[in-house]
């Protein structure tokens, strides 16, 4: 530990009255006294009190002992401290994890059974961290330096992390991807003039091999579902207990992840056209946040962008970014603007995973590009993005993918819409897949649909010793005559029900009335009077008709049998020229809807309709 003071040297000035710093002398004082172990400092401070320097993700274990033997009474909640104090110390910081990851400890008694859960913070990230000093070197420190290969900064320091011999200084020129080292400090020169750039890393590289050997989150149940062996011995009476590890299970929290932020304000002086197939316009939108709502929220719509006025002028829109940039789309107002939703945030990354089998052909895009396009797709599920590569996926599934270092799969976020309804499960289920997380469950759920049979409610089992997994049914907890059973560590899960009644898959915030130019109301009147006048001159035609097919008719109800038809067949044929002429007016007035052209069929027929023609069944052929 360093200590120091600091002895400040003022001068009187007798004409001011005042006191003016000449000097300063400052001493160290050294102190080499053992400083404390790594886990006592755990009660000082967490890696979640170093901002930047590890992400907000966690993951919580509940560790499960039971007592085996048959005095086991009161013998868990006896040594229930002892069993916190053996698990943290003698086995899990013995698995390459540093106390200053364990965030919190607690155990609780559940039955016959001593839980004790610990959550565990995500492995440091020095990414972010680690700043070099870039540094003009000269020619002859870059002879003396020795080299190997590595492509990265980051995979020069990894490397030259692992080695044994003492390394003083790093040397890394991106110009040729050279990644050289010095032992003594007092080797590095600088050239001004004639050097060349280098990044500069100057502290124990030791130490950033101890982070390489942190396990990952995504490693750890599986690490000590295999590797830990925790066992305590204790006399009750004349006899040993034991007190053992049971199971494993995952305890998570489902939190909604942060995010970047929720929009970009991509165009000004410019809003979307409203007679746009795919705009409509939010009459109560007041402010850009409610307008920002409405698009996001909306599942009617699949909404990408939108545009707000000063005027409370909100149009929502499922065009792509990119879209907006075409003047065909857009109109120009300078108190407007156009914002896109960052629409990857509602999305879920499973990082080296990729398709089996891709439902479109990749091209290249951005992520978040790729994230617009599947957003607006009502054919894509899921989506994979691989070294700028964009393909879409149907549901994610464990078996459905496999390993690839270079790709991720992104899945919607939709677990905040579902609620645990108790310790109930559903029996009957439709589907089980095996080995997905909470959120992967839900998203799963959410999409599915077989037929007229759609996802209700899901059962969810954490990973323990088994793997996780995720039933989707039609049923739920609460509906009648389902068959339930006692879940245990699983639980069924349910759609949220909102303050109208409707399930929040059911319902959308997005009440819009579609946009409607002066020009297209004016067509909308002028088709009106076309139908009006169509009327006035189609019914006193259609009338002499009829007359004149009435006088036909019961003239031939006079004369004998015709040999070949009988008197529907013929009102029916008389019918069809009727039709065949209104239709011939209607393709001159190719604006009127066929509806138009039906009424006047339906109502001419009715007095043509004969049910029986006996005296022509004899002549029919």
């Amino acid at each position: 530990m360093i200590f120091f003071t600091t002895i400040a040297i003022y001068k009187l000035d007798s004409s001011k009255k005042t006191y003016t710093l000449t000097d300063e002398i400052t001493r160290d004082y050294i102190n080499f006294e053992k400083e404390g172990l790594e886990g006592e400092l755990h009660d000082e401070f967490t890696l979640k009190d170093c901002k930047y320097l590890s992400s907000n993700k966690t993951l919580t274990l509940a560790f499960q002992f039971e007592c085996q033997g048959d005095s086991c009474t009161g013998l868990l909640e006896k040594h229930a401290y002892e069993v916190k104090k053996d698990l943290i110390n003698d086995a899990i910081l013995n698995l390459a994890i540093s106390p200053l990851r364990i965030d919190t400890v607690e155990y609780n008694f559940n039955g016959a059974h001593l839980e004790v859960e610990v959550t565990f913070l995500d492995k440091p990230n020095f990414q972010y961290v680690l700043n070099p000093k870039t540094v003009s070197v000269s020619a002859d420190t870059l002879r003396k330096s020795q080299k190997i290969k590595a492509d990265t900064e980051n995979e020069c320091l990894d490397k030259l992390s692992k080695y044994q011999e003492k390394i003083s200084v790093v040397i890394y020129k991106s110009s040729d991807s050279s990644c050289g080292y010095l032992k003594d400090f007092d080797d590095l020169k600088e050239d001004t003039k004639a050097g060349e750039p280098c990044s500069i890393y100057h502290f124990p590289l030791n130490n950033f091999a101890r982070i390489g050997q942190e396990l990952p989150l995504d490693q750890i149940h599986n690490t000590f579902n295999k590797d830990l062996k925790l066992s305590m011995n204790y006399i009750v009476g004349k006899s040993w207990q034991s007190i053992e590890i049971n199971d494993i299970i995952d305890k998570t929290e489902h939190k909604i992840a942060s995010v970047d932020a929720f929009q970009s304000n991509i165009r000004v002086y410019a809003k979307l056209k409203s007679n746009d197939r795919v705009t409509v316009i939010v009459p109560d939108a007041k402010t850009l946040a409610d307008c920002y709502r409405t698009c996001h929220n909306s599942e009617q719509l699949k909404c990408n962008t939108f545009s707000f006025c000063s005027n409370g002028d909100c149009r929502v829109s499922s065009l792509l970014t990119d879209d907006s940039f075409n003047e065909s789309h857009v109109e120009q107002d300078k108190s407007c603007s156009i914002h896109a939703l960052n629409v990857l945030n509602d999305y879920s990354e499973v990082p080296f995973r990729k398709f089996k089998t891709q439902t479109s052909i990749a091209v290249a895009k951005s992520v978040d590009s790729c994230a617009e396009s599947c957003h607006a797709s009502p054919d894509c599920f899921s989506f994979q993005w691989c070294d700028f590569q964009c393909s879409f996926g149907g549901f994610y599934t464990d078996a459905a993918t496999e390993y690839d270092g270079e790709c991720s799969v992104y899945l919607p976020k939709v677990s905040e819409k579902y609620q645990k309804t108790g310790n109930k499960i559903v029996s009957d289920v439709l589907y089980t897949e095996m080995n997905l997380n909470f959120e992967q469950c839900a998203s799963l759920c959410h999409g599915w649909s077989d037929g007229d049979t759609g996802c209700k409610s899901f059962n969810y089992c954490p990973k323990s010793k088994t793997e996780s997994s995720c039933s989707l049914t039609q049923f739920t907890v609460k509906s009648t005559n389902t068959k339930t059973t006692e879940g245990g560590d699983c639980s069924n899960y349910e759609l949220k029900v909102k303050s109208n009644g409707k399930k929040s898959k059911e319902s959308s915030s997005l009440e819009v009335t579609n946009g409607t130019s002066g020009s297209g109301a004016f067509g909308i009147i002028m088709l009106f009077l076309f139908v009006g006048g169509l009327l006035g001159f189609a019914a006193p035609f259609g009338y002499t008709k009829v007359k004149q097919m009435r006088s036909a008719s019961e003239a031939n109800e006079k004369s004998p049998c015709k040999p070949y038809h009988c008197f529907l067949e013929d009102a029916n044929i008389a019918v069809l020229r009727e039709a065949s002429t209104i239709s011939s007016y209607r393709s001159i007035l190719s604006g009127l809807p066929a509806i138009v052209t039906t009424l006047f069929v339906a109502h001419w027929s009715k007095p043509y309709k004969v049910d029986h023609c006996n005296t022509c069944h004899g002549s029919l052929r």
